[in-house]
């Protein structure tokens, strides 16, 4: 090999080692940063492995962590990895860009912003914790890139399970209760307690409402009695779940009815947060206090 080409080598990894340092720096505790801002730190690598794309499916080991060393999830409690659909990155140094940096078989520490990643990530409401600026920290292991078809036959087999399931769980309510009206097309059943003596609602009004939420079993997850506050939506709107769009347009105002509201009128498959788990079938007793036509004061 000649001297020249040996300087043009030499050259090349010099500048691709500053570009590599100026990319990624790596801070006191050891955490180097990405273009994009996000944190992290390998804890074991695999240069044969292979790194994901957009859209694949992937098996891994997941537990975070916020700011005080509090675990919220671990995958090893629930004795199981985690096997997932990698979706686009839904924002700059977000979880799905942790993922994309992985090869099979590696291991990392990631930083991520709590609120971007409940509001952008997980698609749901920060928690009351969560205070401004306030990171999550991720140990990720990547541990497969799995058959895309595979997936998804199990996992319609799985959602096939849980319909079934689900839809038995709901028939043991009504005949525990001795429920006498019929689940309407959707599969709403619409129980009144009290008739309304006034306006009837339709799309677009704003609808005053009280509501205690329950699930099938009982136990309640939320009430607006017990904070006092009227809960406030336009009907037609999207605003809210499918189930009350549906029950609420059968109110008057000053009604009084209870929704058993299957998973597929609420939050399906992927249920809400942390607060509502996929496939439940929800219970609300609900009261239309005060209706304003139209939108208008």
């Amino acid at each position: 090999m000649g001297t020249n080409k040996i300087i043009s080598n030499l050259a090349f990894f010099i500048i691709a080692s500053l570009l590599f340092l100026f990319s990624c720096n790596t801070d006191s505790s050891g955490y180097k940063t990405t273009e994009n801002g996000l944190k992290f730190q390998y804890l074991k690598e695999n240069i044969q492995g292979k790194h994901p794309k957009t859209g694949d499916y992937v098996e891994i080991k997941l537990i975070y962590a916020n700011n005080t060393d509090s675990v919220l999830f671990n995958s090893e409690e629930i004795g199981s990895t985690i096997k997932m659909k990698l979706d686009k990155a839904s924002h700059k140094a977000c979880f799905e860009e942790a993922l994309l940096m992985l090869k099979t078989g590696e291991k990392a520490l990631f930083k991520i912003s709590a609120d971007s990643f409940f509001l952008k990530t997980k698609k749901t409401q920060v928690p009351n914790w969560v205070k401004p600026g306030e990171m999550l920290f991720f140990d990720i292991e990547l541990i497969n890139i799995l058959n895309k078809k595979q997936v998804e036959k199990e996992q319609q087999i799985y959602i096939e399970r849980r319909k079934k399931e689900e839809d038995e769980i709901i028939q043991q309510y009504i005949d525990e209760f001795d429920i006498k009206e019929d689940a309407s097309m959707s599969g709403l059943y619409y129980i009144e307690y009290k008739e309304g003596t006034k306006i009837q609602a339709k799309p677009g009004d704003l609808l005053q409402v009280h509501y205690t939420g329950r699930f099938i079993d009982g136990a309640i997850f939320d009430s607006s009695i017990d904070r006092n506050e009227l809960f406030v939506f336009k009907l037609g709107n999207a605003e809210v779940i499918a189930g009350w769009e549906e029950g609420f347009s059968k109110m008057k105002e000053g009604g009084k009815a209870r929704f058993i509201i299957p998973s597929h009128l609420a939050y399906g498959e992927k249920g809400y947060g942390e607060i509502i788990p996929p496939f439940s079938t929800l219970i609300f007793d609900v009261e239309l206090v005060k209706i304003k036509e139209g939108g208008l004061n």
